[in-house]
């Protein structure tokens, strides 16, 4: 019997599932026009997440955009500096921040900063239109979803753009909020602002959030969340406010930058219906000086969606000139691009 060796495993594994054609994201598109319109301003970066692709094995070598056809677009020809990075990450925690949203080690500059043409889009086409404002990539990026589950993210980069009205084709299903209350106070300042969001079915394996970000915490500190079902709306001595949430659960923010800020981080899950209405109760905490910190508490309420269509997959966008680049993540689906292989 031959022994089995990584090699041999890693050649059963492409064997089994084929290296992809072209494919794109979110998967499915390739002939079906998505449902909304997208801006594709110049001094922008624009960043995919998408979890659709996971069965792909892919040597990725051009990066594709469509024009949106179901409003008129009147752009004629242009240029534009075009940047782009492909990377992977866990869609279970998406940041707000762009540059959080990589992997170690799993993010690839494949196309350096160039002016590129970008097609005339006040031309007639098929519907849906070609993808032809393509990229052939600089520096291929090899995808292996089976293995490593991981979503593929694209991060691009549009600057010094001669023409601002090209219309991008978009395949989006909206998110529902639910309710947030505010308990009490935090220590000097240091606030929490919590909320769960459901893309309801059509988002299956991450159609529920809890997302969460605070301001005036300790400055350039680990923060992290404190999760509870009920209110323990509690006094204990040396604790400078009430302590809401006796943690059943502890999720880590990050770091607080130095003005004491941590951006909404995205705690994403399968849709459950028997968690539709559920409410929760947070609160930030960090250490300062030896001392525990704590926020304002939170009550949050996941909202009931009954959405049945959308994508495992998100989009962000930032003009290039706010500092971090960062975004609400706008969940169930995303600009559609196609991956050349």
């Amino acid at each position: 019997m031959n022994p089995i060796t990584p090699t041999s495993l890693a050649l059963s594994l492409l064997a089994s599932t084929g290296f992809a054609q072209s494919f794109t994201s979110p998967a499915g598109l390739s002939s079906t026009e998505g449902n909304a319109v997208f801006y594709a301003s110049t001094n922008r970066r624009y960043m995919g997440i998408d979890a659709t692709n996971t069965n792909q094995v892919a040597t990725i070598k051009s990066f594709g955009l469509r024009r949106d056809k179901g409003v008129a677009s009147t752009a004629g020809a242009s240029t534009v500096d075009l940047t782009l990075t492909i990377g992977e990450t866990n869609m279970g925690v998406v940041y707000s921040e762009f540059d959080k949203n990589f992997l170690p080690g799993k993010s690839t500059l494949v196309f350096p900063k160039k002016n590129v043409n970008w097609p005339d889009w006040s031309l007639p086409s098929t519907t849906p239109a070609p993808f032809d404002f393509t990229v052939s990539l600089v520096t291929t990026y090899v995808y292996v979803g089976p293995s490593s589950k991981n979503a593929l993210v694209w991060d691009l980069k549009l600057e010094n753009g001669t023409n601002t009205g090209n219309l991008l084709d978009r395949d989006y299903t909206s998110y529902s909020s639910g309710a947030s209350t505010a308990l009490g106070s935090g220590c000097s300042g240091f606030s929490l602002t919590a909320y769960m969001r459901s893309n309801g079915a059509g988002m299956p394996n991450y159609g529920m959030r809890l997302l969460a970000g605070v301001t005036n915490a300790p400055a350039s500190t680990p923060v992290a969340l404190s999760i509870a079902l009920t209110d323990a709306n509690a006094t204990i001595p040396g604790i400078c406010t009430t302590v809401h949430a006796l943690p059943l659960a502890i999720l880590p923010l990050g770091v607080s930058s130095t003005a004491g800020t941590v951006y909404d981080v995205y705690y994403q899950t399968k849709y459950d219906m028997a968690l539709n209405g559920i409410s929760l109760i947070s609160q930030a905490f960090a250490s300062s000086g030896g001392a525990l910190t704590l926020s304002n508490g939170r009550n949050t309420a996941m909202p009931t969606s009954s959405a049945t269509t959308g994508h495992d997959a998100c989009y962000l966008w930032s003009s290039l000139t706010t500092s971090p680049n960062r975004s609400t993540v706008f969940t169930g689906g995303s600009i559609l691009v196609e991956f050349g292989t």
